[in-house]
């Protein structure tokens, strides 16, 4: 039995569409009754729309599913790429967290830790590593600040050599190998190896992450 998800992400794309044409049109309407529109008025309408316009188109891009799940393992779907693990490579999933004072906080992603990780690396597309960089720069921050506050030097995680040596022996260069080096600086962290964003979920994150284990255990 297959399962897919289709993205928060993408909810509300056409309204914000739909408002990014009723502004520029009350811009066109306003302009055409009246010659003394004040220019602020016209920037603050026009920059509204284009904001709108932007967010919603940003929205319309994503991939309608994100995630196909199946009793052979899991599929993300990214607009740069795709990787995929099987559930015999999964050792653990669940949302990752981070020491904040004297309480832990969650992170607004699902974790995956993994039983080997050249089974990513050698799928990944060079696009989706570098988009993957990009957008969990975030998680890293927030992990390194809370994990690691005591560390005088972040450099390391942040200039990342483009060479990475699998716990096997295998060498990966360029991205893939910056990639499977924040991997490794992912799991020291955090304790996980692969991420996905809970805006790339259907449900609240605990909610998918209970369901997630329901299909596991019924595949």
């Amino acid at each position: 039995m297959q399962f897919t998800v289709s993205p928060q992400a993408r909810r509300n794309a056409i309204s914000f569409c739909g408002i990014a044409l009723l502004i520029l049109m009350l811009l066109v309407f306003l302009h055409l009754i009246r010659d003394d529109i004040p220019i602020g008025v016209s920037v603050v309408l026009g920059a509204a729309s284009g904001i709108f316009m932007l967010l919603g188109i940003g929205k319309l891009i994503e991939p309608p599913v994100s995630l196909v799940i199946t009793p052979e393992g899991i599929q993300y779907l990214h607009r740069r790429g795709e990787w995929h693990i099987r559930w015999e490579n999964i050792i653990r999933f669940d949302v990752p967290r981070v020491n904040r004072v004297l309480d832990l906080e969650d992170a607004p992603f699902i974790g995956f830790r993994l039983h080997n990780v050249e089974e990513v690396l050698d799928e990944i597309s060079p696009r989706l590593a570098s988009a993957l960089l990009f957008e969990q720069r975030q998680l890293l921050t927030m992990a390194l600040r809370h994990q690691a506050p005591d560390r005088e030097d972040y450099t390391p995680y942040f200039d990342i050599p483009d060479s990475y040596t699998s716990p096997n022996g295998k060498v990966y260069k360029g991205l893939i190998g910056v990639f499977g080096k924040r991997m490794e600086q992912m799991r020291e962290l955090l304790g996980y190896d692969l991420y996905v964003s809970a805006n790339a979920l259907d449900r609240d994150i605990y909610e998918f992450k209970a369901h997630l284990q329901r299909l596991q255990a019924s595949r």
